[in-house]
Formats: structure tokens, C-alpha cells, sequence
């Protein structure tokens, strides 16, 4: 090996290489310590065999966005122990924790990191739970969620509310929410604002005869589902009355691009 080699020089063939086979985490790493600053990343993990394990109770979405962001530059475990010292440091201070878990169906799950042990005990003898923080500030720090340009907050979720539709509309309309990382019901919800502020003119939809009907359970916000319920009785005019999960299904069908009579 030349004496006079350029470790920087290195470590980028050294990514090449990991991207060519296939190893594209490993490319990302390496890449993140060669990016400016990247020192301070790999210093922040440097725990010196002290870590704790945790697990992140997060929304899938928020993890999946997290996880992209993440990869362009820093170790998620970096970015946790960034977020204990600053918290420790009255640097951050994360938003009040909700008890109970909002009911909206949104899938949560794990996101598993290894932070600095110490900064672990320190938030946790501080009286708030670290998962908390780490939580809070992996959305603060990569904008999402709560913490995106243009976030408004969803409304409660009410009642129940389990109207029959084709089934493959029902999963089309599945599919259509989680490839934008919304909850069916918030969108009906934005739908029942709209009607109410007469910014959206509802045609009931209308099923093809003899499809397979299936349920589709959401949870619209039960005040909002009131006000269109008497809305649309006064508005009548003569015509058929409406009912409210007609009105948000037609606004979610439109805003999803879904034609009511899909049949696959």
C-alpha cells in the first residue's frame, strides 16, 4: 500500500465498492462520516461499549421518512444521543407526551437503537421517558410529522363507522392512503370541512351491481360527522338526502383519483 495514500480517497473506493455489491447501508455510512462534519456523527456514536438498547414506538410512516432522511448523512443513534444532550442541555424541549394512544388504525411500530447508555439514565432519572425524546426530536430534527411545513394537527377520531363498499375499492382505497401516509378518515374529515364550507358539491357514489361488498372500518371525527349529517338534511332541496359516509366516501374516492366502479 503507498505510504503517501489519501484516506479520504480510500474510504470513497471503499463505498463504491460496498454500492456495486449491493450493500448500499454500509455504502450510506461510510458516505456519512466522508460528508462535512461526519467526524462529530461517528464521535457521537463512539459510546465506548456503553450502549443500552431501546426501542422507539413510532408511527410507520414517521419511521419510514426518519429512516430515508437518516440514510442521506447520520446514524439514527447519532441523531438519539444529539437529542438526550441537547434535552439534558434545556437545548430541546420535546412536545407534551399524549396519554393513550390516539385511535386512528395508523400502524406503530419499533424503530431499535443503541444509544449512549449514560444519556439514556440521565433522561430517565430527569422524570420523562427517553423513548419520548427520542421520539420527538428523530421528528423535529428530520421535519416530520408534527414538525413538517404545513402539518395541521388530525381531529379526534370518533365512533366507529363501518360502510359497505366493493372490495376492491376497499382496497384500493387502502392502498391509496398508505401510499401517502394518510389515515382514510382524516381525508373524510378534510371532505366534511369542505362540504360544510360549501367548497365540495358530493355525488353519492354508486356500486356496480352484483360486486363483492366488503366493510371499511374508519373513525371519522364524531362532531364534524353530526354537523354534515344536519347540513346535508337541510340542503336537500327535494333531492335524495345525503348521507354523511356517502359525502366522505365521494371526497375520498375524488381526492384518491378511485373510480367507483373499479372492479380490480
Amino acid at each position: 500500500m503507498p505510504t503517501n495514500r489519501s484516506l479520504r480517497t480510500e474510504l470513497q473506493a471503499a463505498a463504491s465498492l460496498l454500492r456495486d455489491g449491493g450493500d448500499l447501508g454500509y455504502a450510506e455510512a461510510v458516505n456519512a462520516v466522508l460528508a462535512p462534519g461526519g467526524w462529530k456523527e461517528l464521535r457521537d456514536t463512539d459510546t465506548d461499549g456503553t450502549e443500552t438498547n431501546m426501542a422507539i414506538r413510532i408511527e410507520q410512516r414517521y419511521r419510514d421518512a426518519v429512516v430515508t432522511a437518516a440514510a442521506k448523512r447520520v446514524t439514527i443513534t447519532s441523531v438519539v444521543n444529539e437529542g438526550f444532550q441537547k434535552y439534558l442541555a434545556g437545548e430541546f424541549t420535546p412536545r407534551p407526551r399524549v396519554q393513550g394512544r390516539r385511535t386512528t388504525g395508523e400502524k406503530v411500530v419499533n424503530l431499535n437503537v443503541r444509544p449512549n447508555a449514560a444519556l439514556h439514565g440521565q433522561v430517565r432519572e430527569s422524570g420523562v421517558l427517553p423513548m419520548h425524546v427520542a421520539h420527538d426530536y428523530l421528528l423535529f430534527r428530520f421535519k416530520v410529522g408534527p414538525y413538517a411545513e404545513g402539518y395541521t394537527e388530525p381531529l379526534p377520531s370518533g365512533t366507529d363507522r363501518v360502510p359497505m363498499v366493493p372490495r376492491a375499492v376497499r382496497d384500493l382505497i387502502r392502498d391509496k392512503a398508505a401510499a401517502i401516509g394518510h389515515i382514510v378518515h382524516d381525508d373524510m374529515n378534510e371532505g366534511f370541512q369542505k362540504y360544510l364550507a360549501g367548497e365540495f358539491r358530493p355525488v353519492a357514489p354508486e356500486w356496480p351491481a352484483g360486486v363483492e361488498m366488503a366493510p371499511l372500518k374508519v373513525r371519522p371525527n364524531n362532531d364534524l360527522f353530526d354537523e354534515v349529517k344536519v347540513a346535508a338534511r337541510s340542503a336537500r332541496g327535494g333531492a335524495p338526502e345525503l348521507r354523511p359516509m356517502q359525502i366522505g366516501l365521494a371526497y375520498v374516492l375524488e381526492k384518491y383519483g378511485i373510480d367507483p366502479a373499479a372492479t380490480s
